[in-house]
């Protein structure tokens, strides 16, 4: 298995924990305010995974990336970032249609619905680094 596809099912194991923590917290607790603190889980497994790989690539002399992991890795950043700006349109025109155009947003739920988006944009990364890898098409 290819370092590249290694690191994206540890970054899709990460995405998926901190989503599941992140809805029982809010089925929970009911706070909707507290629950943006599940997103630095997210954070602090990331940055603890990416001391691992660091030191693991010190150990294996730097991976070095031909460009098949080059071209897969530019098309998996190019659909997650469709998804996401897809997404963010539809949501503004949903909601603009659904609450009006008028509604004021509270602060801390702009800031949690980007943070679930970055979130989500980078497990949609993993996931189709990971479908790439598999199906073997990178042209």
């Amino acid at each position: 298995m290819p370092r590249q596809e290694k690191d994206a099912w540890f970054t899709l194991i990460v995405v998926g924990a901190t989503l599941a923590l992140y809805f029982a917290f809010i089925a929970v607790v009911r706070m909707s305010e507290a629950s943006v603190a599940i997103f630095a889980l997210a954070g602090l497994t990331g940055v603890t995974g990416m001391k691992r790989k660091a030191l693991r690539r010190r150990q294996d002399r730097e991976v070095i990336y031909d460009e098949r992991d080059r071209q897969i890795e530019r098309q998996a950043l190019l659909f997650s970032l469709t998804m996401f700006y897809g997404g963010m349109i539809l949501l503004g025109l949903v909601t603009g249609f659904w609450k009006g155009w008028e509604t004021a947003v509270p602060l801390w739920k702009v800031f949690q619905i980007f943070w679930a988006a970055a979130v989500v944009v980078w497990g949609l990364k993993a996931a189709a680094i990971i479908v790439l890898y598999r199906r073997g098409t990178h042209a």
